[in-house]
């Protein structure tokens, strides 16, 4: 190939690696942001779960 060649190939080639390199980041950002929801929601499902209980004695 001649030298233009070579360096479309290595923008592509950058370009993906850049590309894949965020998809990681992003799915890491997601999965915590995911366990983050799931600490928030056994958080407010252990509240209810403890506000029923507690209605239900004083009723």
């Amino acid at each position: 190939m001649n030298g233009k060649g070579d360096a479309v190939v290595m923008m592509d080639y950058q370009y993906r690696r850049r590309a894949f390199q965020n998809l990681h980041v992003e799915q890491e950002e997601a999965k915590k942001e995911f366990q983050i929801q799931i600490k928030k929601g056994k958080s407010l499902l252990a509240s209810v779960a403890a506000w029923f209980s507690f209605f239900h004695h004083t009723s």
